[in-house]
């Protein structure tokens, strides 16, 4: 009995993973179209990922569960690649590497960040998400900020507020800059943002290279 136990709840987390990953690809290309999430029905977004009605409701409660579900895979990937491995040492063309991924994984996941970003304006448990996945991406500026101070390579100038400024400051410009733009586009909005994160947290007064 407990094998079959275990069976069935491999199964079903399998079930349900592809249900996930369904909805998500059918809200990419809703989303994509010009759709807005918040616009989208349940029947909508049922019918594009190619299930009943009735089994999203057998997975989720709501719109608004279904982003926050999406939203733990998204902050997790996006909060990884925005690690650098030594901050103190990063020069200039790695924190590009690291910026260009970032963006590429917003830019993949569009359609879930601007749920995300439309859902929290009503939705109490999205909007800690939301929150929550923030303070994840500012804590990885104030950590590169303060081992590349501890380094010696950043000087005690830098304004205590810069990381969390810096990081909302990305997340507004992957918001509003990334939808519909060709590829040059996208490369110069990477060369904009390592500009300002290494002016503003990287690089030292007066230094521009590395």
């Amino acid at each position: 009995m407990a094998s079959v136990t275990r069976t069935t709840g491999t199964r079903g987390k399998a079930r349900r993973s592809s249900v996930e990953e369904n909805l998500q690809r059918a809200m990419e290309r809703l989303v994509g179209k010009g759709a807005s999430f918040t616009q989208l029905s349940v029947e909508q977004l049922a019918a594009e990922a190619g299930i009943a009605r009735g089994t999203f409701y057998l997975h989720f409660r709501d719109k608004g569960e279904l982003v926050a579900k999406l939203m733990q895979r998204v902050t997790e990937e996006i909060t990884e690649a925005a690690r650098l491995d030594a901050p103190e040492t990063a020069t200039r063309d790695d924190l590009r590497a690291t910026v260009k991924a970032v963006v590429g994984l917003y830019r993949r996941h569009y359609a879930v960040m601007a749920a995300i970003v439309e859902t929290a304006a009503y939705d109490p448990q999205v909007e800690r998400l939301f929150q929550a996945m923030m303070r994840a991406l500012v804590e990885v500026n104030r950590k590169a900020l303060k081992r590349r101070r501890d380094a010696g390579v950043v000087g005690d100038d830098v304004p205590a507020l810069t990381p969390d400024v810096v990081t909302w400051a990305f997340e507004r410009a992957c918001h509003q800059l990334i939808r519909g733009r060709k590829a040059a586009q996208v490369e110069a909005l990477v060369d904009a943002l390592t500009h300002i994160l290494w002016t503003a947290v990287y690089a030292d007064a007066g230094r521009s290279g590395g």
